[in-house]
């Protein structure tokens, strides 16, 4: 393992497009959707810092710490990202382009914290503390919004990245940072909603983690598609409009 963020290439050809999980997720969590977009772009995915193969960042986990990581890594290419972020992979996203825009070359943000009306305190520390599946699968389930698909073996996986050294109390500071996201991210969907970054929203209609804020996403000016029977995971929950949805949306913004 190496300390810090990396970016991995999975491959293909077109546009540079990175893939952001979620807190709590890892690179795995896109391999619904991965396949489609190799097909019209160059796919990477990254393990956040105290997320699957990543050890916590030795200094404090911040979210702007873990910008900065991304920002070191985007630079070492020529050209300009696509970033398609899930719910705190959102954030990064949009602090990323708020801050290095000539890095970005557009934005998919999938249940965008900081964009809804505020992540769920106690699914966020809950999450941290989890020590038995099933507490962890009542606790997961509420992510999506048909809970078969949560099962006891991703449940027991979630517990034991959480055993992992550091990880707990590194998830601990990360989400008290995400509680407060709404405020710190402030400035930065300002910046990025007066910007010509081309950016599209996916939210679940049903999402009771980080639910829909119409008002915000106005002032954000951006395209917004909301998906019915569906809650915080998009993405997994109804991966095939998802990808229907990020191919049109590249092919009209970068073609």
């Amino acid at each position: 393992m190496t300390r810090g963020l990396r970016l991995l290439r999975l491959g293909g050809t077109g546009p540079n497009l990175l893939l952001i999980h979620g807190f709590g997720a890892d690179r795995m969590t896109w391999l619904a959707n991965q396949d489609v977009l190799l097909q019209s772009s160059s796919v990477f995915v990254c393990d956040l810092p105290a997320h699957g193969e990543q050890p916590p960042l030795a200094e404090a986990m911040t979210i702007s710490r873990m910008v900065d990581e991304l920002i070191s890594q985007l630079q070492l290419w020529s050209e300009p990202f696509v970033l398609v972020g899930h719910s705190l992979g959102g954030a990064i996203a949009i602090e990323v382009a708020a801050r290095r825009p000539n890095l970005v070359a557009a934005l998919a943000l999938i249940a965008p914290a900081g964009l809804g009306t505020g992540i769920d305190r106690d699914f966020v520390v809950g999450f941290s503390a989890l020590a038995d599946i099933d507490s962890a699968l009542a606790l997961l389930r509420r992510l999506v919004a048909r809970p078969r698909l949560i099962t006891p073996h991703i449940a027991l996986r979630v517990i034991e990245h959480l055993d992992r050294s550091g990880v707990r109390s590194a998830m601990r500071v990360l989400g008290d940072q995400l509680i407060q996201v709404d405020t710190s991210i402030k400035p930065h969907v300002a910046s990025v909603a007066l910007s010509k970054i081309p950016r599209v929203v996916i939210w679940g209609e049903d999402d009771q983690i980080n639910p829909i804020d119409r008002s915000k996403l106005a002032t954000f000016n951006t395209q917004m598609i909301a998906l019915p029977n569906t809650a915080h995971l998009p993405h997994i929950e109804a991966s095939k409009v998802v990808n229907e949805h990020l191919s049109q949306f590249l092919k009209a913004s970068l073609h």
